[in-house]
């Protein structure tokens, strides 16, 4: 586990970035009644992929039920970093959010949370959300996606 986690922190050097020159948010959406049978569930998500072997490192995901009005943040993981620690979100330089975290599962550990009015203007109007922790080692690490276009797609949920 430990010799896996040093290899992840080296190789976040090797993530591709978005270029200038792409014209698509970095966003995609899905919506799906699979939960309930009824309730239509929509959310958008950004992920951060390796570039060396298309291996998606960490996600994040707005969760809105269709029709309604609050928003939930959940956030996919890699392995090695400590629970004790927690979360810190960030829009630009400024802290929105602590974070807890869920659980861990196969594809990684999970943070879920409700997104406050306040935190979802904040990123609106960001450039970049980011989420900073701490790895085994007690080194920070931190996964930071692009808010380009959040506000259009983010408009487009039902």
């Amino acid at each position: 586990m430990k010799i896996w986690v040093s290899a992840t922190v080296m190789t976040l050097g090797l993530v591709h970035a978005a270029t200038a020159q792409e014209t698509a948010p970095p966003w995609s959406i899905n919506c799906s009644n699979l939960v309930s049978g009824t309730e239509l569930i929509c959310e958008m998500t950004q992920s951060i992929v390796l570039s060396e072997n298309n291996q998606r490192l960490a996600s994040v995901a707005m969760v809105k039920p269709a029709g309604g009005e609050d928003t939930e943040i959940v956030l996919t993981l890699p392995f090695g970093l400590l629970f004790n620690e927690g979360l810190v979100a960030k829009v630009d330089t400024a802290e929105v959010a602590k974070l807890e975290f869920l659980t861990c599962e196969a594809q990684g550990c999970f943070v879920r949370s409700d997104v406050s009015s306040d935190w979802l203007a904040s990123m609106r109007a960001g450039k970049q959300f980011t989420v900073e922790a701490k790895n085994t080692a007690m080194e920070p690490i931190s996964f930071g996606f692009d808010l380009s276009g959040f506000s259009q797609v983010f408009d487009l949920l039902p």
